[in-house]
């Protein structure tokens, strides 16, 4: 087996879309899996695959021979009610036994592919990577925890490792975002407070552009926003999509305060009678505050420029979407 670059994560959306962007730049390619079955089929064809778990530091050591670059995308996004310990497993150890592995087979260059929302929601808008992190999601703790040991055991190790955080991301292919789609065609969406906190999108395929100029350029030891052309105000995000859509843009707000007395019956009633509550206290906190980030560290570090705007995104997005009958 020999390849140029690893790439972990690669059945996600992020990670699918990366092996493919370097399947088509004729870079020699490994995959590391759980399940090559669950890979698009191109990508399969013509990567190496190597099968093995994160969170099981003896199945990595074959992934990780005469590799000389690593992509770590994998990661969990969890559900509601699940474990912290489970998703923590997966976020901040098996972070660990990845970035351990490069460091024991003289990996030249290391990508951690984190998130933006590691700060949790932000008071001063747009924010910077200086900004003191205080997560409150069982995800974005972990994915902080994650990028923070990643950097320790770099350091300590000297491994070239460099963090990026994702924020926002859209874009053809996303399964994750679709429902928000979905319920704004059905015209069900309402605002949880008025509409006027940002949110920064990215489209994937400038995720992808910024991801591969940190892989090639020579900055380490920190973290790096990859961000959209500039942060946006929830309501322009949602009446974006709603007019990519060609429906009636959502006009309904619901007050914070009775949308968090809401989520947290929903929470209650569903722990009591085990079903997914249709609103949560995190998905509260998503729609009504700041997630709106600066990237400017990127465009001077690394030369990061994103090329497509929200509009443009959106209507790619949704023509995707329509024509795997997924709208």
């Amino acid at each position: 087996m020999s390849a140029k670059l690893l790439i972990t994560g690669a059945t996600g959306y992020i990670g699918g879309r990366l092996a493919d962007f370097y399947v088509h730049q004729s870079l020699e390619l490994r995959l590391l899996v759980r399940n090559p079955e669950r890979l698009d089929s191109e990508v399969r064809n013509h990567c190496e695959m190597a099968v093995g778990d994160i969170t099981r530091p003896e199945t990595l050591a074959e992934a990780f021979q005469g590799v000389e670059e690593v992509i770590h995308v994998a990661g969990l996004l969890g559900q509601w009610g699940m474990p912290y310990q489970q998703i923590r497993e997966v976020n901040v150890r098996g972070t660990e036994h990845v970035v351990q592995a490069a460091c024991r087979q003289g990996i030249k260059r290391f990508i951690h592919v984190s998130a933006g929302g590691v700060t949790g929601p932000v008071t001063t808008t747009p924010a910077d990577e200086s900004f003191p992190p205080r997560p409150r999601t069982d995800y974005e703790k972990s994915k902080w925890e994650g990028e923070r040991r990643a950097l320790e055991i770099a350091s300590h190790e000297e491994l070239d490792l460099l963090v990026v955080r994702p924020t926002f991301t859209y874009g053809p292919g996303d399964p994750h975002k679709l429902a928000l789609f979905q319920t704004i065609q059905k015209g069900r969406f309402a605002f949880i407070g008025n509409g006027r906190s940002t949110v920064s999108p990215v489209f994937i395929t400038d995720l992808i552009a910024g991801l591969d100029l940190a892989l090639k350029s020579n900055v380490q030891g920190t973290s790096i926003n990859i961000t959209g052309p500039h942060p946006v105000e929830k309501r322009d995000l949602i009446w974006g999509i709603a007019d990519a859509l060609g429906v009636r843009r959502p006009s309904l707000n619901i007050p914070v305060v009775a949308a968090m007395a809401v989520a947290s019956v929903c929470e209650i009633s569903a722990r009591l009678l085990r079903f997914q509550p249709p609103l949560t206290k995190s998905r509260v906190l998503a729609l009504s505050r700041n997630w709106g980030y600066n990237g400017e560290k990127a465009t001077q570090l690394l030369g990061y420029q994103p090329q497509v705007d929200l509009a443009r995104g959106l209507q790619e997005t949704v023509a995707w979407y329509r024509e795997q009958e997924w709208l």
